[in-house]
């Protein structure tokens, strides 16, 4: 290993104990849930200096009051506190990276009560008072099986509180942690079954996590949210149904087949393209075509089709991507196409690069001259970049991107842009009406004002 991995992974280490001894130093008469908030926001400085892929975030619910499971990863032995503890990344990431960053609100975890011999797992973990369970592998040689299931039974009653007043529940079905490779093991029907307790059935928020096992050095940690659902989705309404059990078998499945596949996600977006390659074979009439292609302002635009039904519409959009992304993918997708009109949405995601304005505009614009050279007689319609909660510290470089091609529309004869920024707005403050739970990405009622805006644009061209 090079000196500068070893660098990386001693500061990532030195980071965590630096927490540990300052978790353990709250005074003990500390408000836990003022411990909560602060680990979660320190765990956002550590995590934003390590690469990760997060995807997903448009599944997560309004409701902080969901169950957020996950499939429990261990640590890499190097990133030890002490020989017998590691704060582990994969739990902290959610409650850090997930439930304080878009809820404000850490929540509470179910946490495996410590063994008498693990003193620092106690000392961390006491601070919090969060929800704990005897788990598999770890029981006291002096409990036995009735005090076991006594105990257990706490987590019900104190998990239905804690959604009662508004929190999210982080838990692993398994009970204790594995390899990447080897995740997730034999789910217990316990969280699901919390799940069926409430009147108002709570969401269950499935997180898939990938290798927080590994060295940060050697490694990018994934992790992508699934789309929730509710135990009453499967017609299960009472935690005694038989169903329960040949449910979470076949749920336990589908999982482990979720961690195979982002184990497999890169960042060249692969297994999407792959789709919309077998979406344009399918498409046979080049009449009248309507495309639209951009990242996941246009790939979660569900309904282009009945949308706009008057055209041969396509939805070419891909999650995440660059503008480089775009240009490096557009002769490939595109070479059996003969797009009308080309509806557009890119440049958002270069911002997170630490990209100017100016350099952002300039690889949208060369982006055009490539679509104008292959079709100089479609007519681009650029939408502006959208303002958002999750990129609110770069407003003032999206309207100058905004500004920037509205100039360059009036130079190229075949280039419109579309600006609905405004429309998204309520004064000078972004309208969160009219977007996801994430702040970045837009509702139906936020897609409802893009698609007025673009039908009254194509219908007076037209």
């Amino acid at each position: 290993m090079s000196s500068k991995k070893k660098l990386v992974d001693q500061n990532l280490n030195d980071q965590l104990r630096k927490l540990y001894k300052t978790i353990i130093n709250l005074p003990e008469n500390s408000n836990f849930l003022e411990n909560r908030k602060f680990c979660a926001n320190e765990f956002l400085k550590i995590f934003s200096n390590i690469k990760f892929i997060l995807k997903g975030t448009e599944n997560l619910p309004y409701e902080s009051n969901s169950i957020f499971i996950y499939n429990h990863l261990n640590n890499h032995q190097n990133y030890s506190v002490f020989n017998d503890f590691q704060i582990t990344l994969d739990s902290h990431f959610i409650t850090s990276i997930i439930l304080e960053k878009y809820y404000k609100n850490p929540g509470n975890r179910v946490v495996r009560c410590s063994l008498e011999e693990e003193k620092n797992h106690f000392k961390y973990y006491e601070k919090f008072n969060y929800i704990r369970v005897f788990a598999q592998n770890f029981i006291p040689p002096n409990i036995n099986y009735s005090q076991i299931k006594i105990f257990n039974k706490n987590f019900y009653r104190e998990s239905l509180d804690d959604l009662k007043k508004g929190n999210g529940i982080v838990v692993s079905p398994e009970g204790f942690s594995r390899r990447t490779e080897e995740s997730p093991g034999d789910f217990k029907i316990g969280v699901f079954k919390l799940a069926t307790k409430l009147k108002n059935q709570p969401k269950i928020v499935p997180i898939i996590m990938a290798n927080f096992d590994k060295l940060v050095s050697e490694s990018t940690y994934k992790c992508e949210i699934m789309k929730p659902f509710k135990m009453s989705d499967y017609g299960i309404y009472d935690g005694d149904d038989p169903r329960l059990i040949e449910f979470v078998k076949d749920y336990n499945k589908q999982y482990k087949s979720w961690v195979k596949n982002l184990i497999l996600e890169d960042l060249n977006f692969e297994a999407e393209l792959k789709e919309l390659r077998k979406l344009v074979n399918q498409k046979k009439d080049v009449e009248n075509q309507l495309i639209f292609y951009g990242s996941s302002t246009i790939r979660l635009w569900k309904n282009i089709e009945s949308d706009f039904s008057n055209f041969n519409s396509i939805n070419l959009g891909f999650g995440g991507a660059l503008v480089k992304d775009l240009t490096k993918n557009f002769e490939n997708l595109f070479k059996s196409l003969n797009p009308k009109y080309l509806i557009t949405y890119l440049g958002g995601n270069d911002l997170t690069l630490g990209y100017s304005a100016k350099k952002i505009s300039l690889k949208i614009v060369d982006f055009f001259e490539k679509v104008n050279t292959k079709f100089p007689n479609t007519l681009i319609i650029n939408l502006s970049i959208k303002p958002s909660f999750e990129r609110i510290k770069d407003t003032e470089k999206i309207e100058e991107i905004n500004r920037l091609i509205k100039a360059e529309s009036k130079l190229n004869n075949k280039l419109i842009q579309l600006d609905f920024y405004h429309e998204l707005m309520r004064g000078n403050k972004i309208n969160s009406d009219f977007y996801l739970q994430d702040g970045l990405h837009l509702n139906n009622k936020g897609y409802q004002i893009l698609i007025k805006k673009l039908k009254e644009l194509i219908k007076n061209l037209d």
